[in-house]
Parts: C-alpha cells; structure tokens; sequence
C-alpha cells in the first residue's frame, strides 16, 4: 500500500520517536492523563455528522510531532510486524496457544 507510513515509537506508554516515509506532521491525543498537569479540555469529533460534538474530554495537552523523515527504517518496521515472527515462548520452546490447548486436553 502506497501513501503515509508512520512507525510510533513507544515505551512505557511514552512515544519515544516518530517515523515516516514521507514528510507529516502527527498529534498523539491521550486522555489518559491521571496525574498529568499539562491538560486541556477539548471537543469530541462527531463522525456521524462530521462536525465538532458539544462532548467533551480531558487530553494531555501535547505538541503536534514532527516524523524523522526515514523511508528505509518506516519500510523496515512495517515488513518486520508483517512477517510470521518467534515469541519469547516459541523461543523458549514453550508451546504456541493451540499446541498449549491440546497438551492441556490430553493431561
């Protein structure tokens, strides 16, 4: 599929870095902002209608992103997370779900 390719780059619920394939600009909306201080009250958009909703919620009050404009590591990302890949249990031997559900029915 041709066109934007965004990689989010997170860790512990933080995004670290944005990558892109082209140039964009991108806005994280978080309302998960318990014991944040930086909050602001914005409008929900009504996609039925396709305008601003008079509904409203609490966002972390962020800074639109600016991507690292990166099409081989974008590319990169996108084809390893559509590859088939090895779990920390298929790396330790352990057995995927359906092999887990038929050694625990033949116990």
């Amino acid at each position: 599929m041709d066109g934007v390719k965004l990689v989010v780059m997170m860790s512990g619920g933080l995004v670290q870095d944005i990558y892109s394939n082209v140039s964009a600009e991108v806005l994280i909306v978080d309302s998960d902002v318990e014991g944040c201080e930086e909050v602001k009250r914005i409008r929900q958009w009504d996609f039925k209608k396709n305008i601003p909703s008079e509904e409203t919620f609490e966002a972390f009050d962020a800074t639109p992103w600016t991507p690292f404009i990166e099409p081989a590591a974008t590319e990169h990302y996108f084809r390893e997370m559509e590859k088939e890949s090895e779990t920390e249990e298929t790396q330790k031997g352990e057995p995927q779900n359906q092999d887990r559900k038929e050694a625990e029915h033949m116990e």
